[in-house]
């Protein structure tokens, strides 16, 4: 589930080790200015099941004046927070359910988006990237949407009470993450640094200790920085209802996994993310939402009278079912929306998490019934890289009426986030980022 960086010794070996690609300076500076103006950038990719029915789901209209249909109206609240795009479609590697998950976040390369952008911050954060699934692992036959190589799948961790201690350590040790992130670097390889002195003439010990302190003056204005914060994130403000599985209980399915546990682990996963990005354990998450081919039934929730995957093959011939999924894609758009409200009431620098957060909403179908991986249920929040919001965007006129790659869309988050790449996974359909999309 969580991605954990490398050892102390080891990030200071590393940062010596990649002096040629980037100069410790620039790695310093990078964290001080991080540190000094707030605005650090975030990743947050959400999956939802089994696609959509695509009339139903992407708006109508202009640019700026669009309208939202039944699947994706309860986004009209936050719809300034949010990108909507379409004629976007996933090319090459697999097909049907399969296929499609494990390429939305890897656009058929080796690793997933989340673990790329949680690698590249990874010296910078007590976790590289963080997994968290609701029923993500129950029944799931068809796949995760995190890899960490090729052929390596990340499975996610369902019980929000297991990723709570995996984050933030035991209930009633939490204080534990203040003086974690208080603790040295350079106190912790000490040993290391003053063998190494002995080792040295005067005039070198002289240069160790003149960057040794500056070093120190670095790390103590990114800790002064971090004091901010520090309250809320020693204790926590998540769990408010008191959730816990029952004592003694051992039946099939797991209790977080339960139809019954559904929302409620997933309002809790939601809050555990909104948490773990405002105090900085990672700078890349992922949250999915069951999986392909999803047993879900959420029948309180959402009145449907079919399981998720059934009502998804809906036809003109099985009105019911497209009544169904209908109800289901709504519930999932409802539970996006709460998402952004929360990460836009989050305080966070000079603004709120939403602005420095890049939150991609996914899924591994386009047309549901069709099983295909065109005009996908793609949607793109927040303001991480300046993204400008409340925008409807329709690629389907690209490269001559076929619509445009995902691939571009992913290289435009990992842009928005601070990696300068201009490719990811396939360039069939050319690399860059996605025109349009950031000024």
């Amino acid at each position: 589930m969580i991605r954990r960086p490398i050892s102390r010794r080891g990030f200071l070996r590393g940062m010596a080790q990649a002096g040629a690609a980037l100069p410790l300076s620039a790695l310093l500076h990078r964290s001080a200015l991080a540190a000094e103006n707030g605005g650090i950038p975030r990743a947050l990719f959400v999956y939802i099941p089994d696609g959509c029915a695509p009339d139903l789901w992407h708006p109508s209209g202009g640019t700026y004046n669009f309208s939202l249909p039944a699947m994706t109206d309860p986004l009209e609240s936050v719809r300034q927070h949010c990108v909507f795009l379409r004629g976007l479609n996933m090319y090459a590697g697999g097909s049907t359910h399969e296929g499609g998950v494990a390429k939305v976040l890897t656009a058929t390369g080796d690793l997933s988006m989340d673990v790329f952008v949680g690698q590249y911050y990874k010296d910078q954060t007590p976790h590289a990237s963080i997994h968290l699934g609701v029923a993500a692992n129950h029944q799931n036959g068809s796949g995760h949407i995190s890899y960490l190589g090729s052929g390596q799948p990340v499975s996610p961790e369902d019980n929000p009470l297991s990723a709570y201690e995996r984050m933030f350590g035991p209930p009633g040790g939490v204080e534990d993450i203040e003086n974690r992130r208080k603790l040295s670097v350079l106190d912790a390889a000490l040993a290391d640094l003053n063998s190494l002195q002995t080792r040295l003439g005067q005039a070198q010990r002289q240069k160790l200790e003149l960057h040794m302190d500056s070093l120190r003056e670095v790390e103590n204005r990114i800790l002064a920085a971090d004091q901010a914060s520090a309250g809320e994130c020693s204790q926590p403000d998540w769990n408010r209802e008191g959730w816990a599985i029952p004592d003694g209980y051992n039946s099939y399915p797991k209790y977080h996994d339960r139809d019954d546990q559904f929302a409620t682990v997933g309002k809790l996963q939601m809050d555990l993310a909104v948490q773990a990005l405002g105090c900085d354990m990672t700078r890349s998450m992922s949250l999915q939402w069951s999986h392909p081919v999803s047993p879900a039934h959420l029948q309180p929730e959402t009145g449907a009278t079919q399981r998720h995957h059934d009502s998804s093959h809906f036809d003109a011939n099985n009105l019911d079912s497209a009544e169904n999924f209908t109800r289901y894609k709504r519930w999932f758009t409802e539970q996006f929306a709460y998402l952004l409200r929360e990460l836009n009431a989050h305080p966070d620098g000079d603004g709120t998490l939403l602005d420095n957060t890049a939150v991609f909403l996914c899924s591994e179908l386009g047309h549901s019934s069709l099983h295909n991986h065109r005009d996908m249920p793609f949607i793109l929040a927040g303001r991480a890289g300046g993204l400008e919001t409340g925008r409807f965007l329709d690629y389907s006129g690209a490269n001559g009426g076929d619509g445009e790659t995902h691939a571009k869309l992913l290289v435009s988050i990992a842009n928005a986030v601070g990696i300068p790449i201009n490719s990811f996974g396939y360039t069939g359909h050319g690399d860059g980022p996605l025109q349009g999309l950031y000024a």
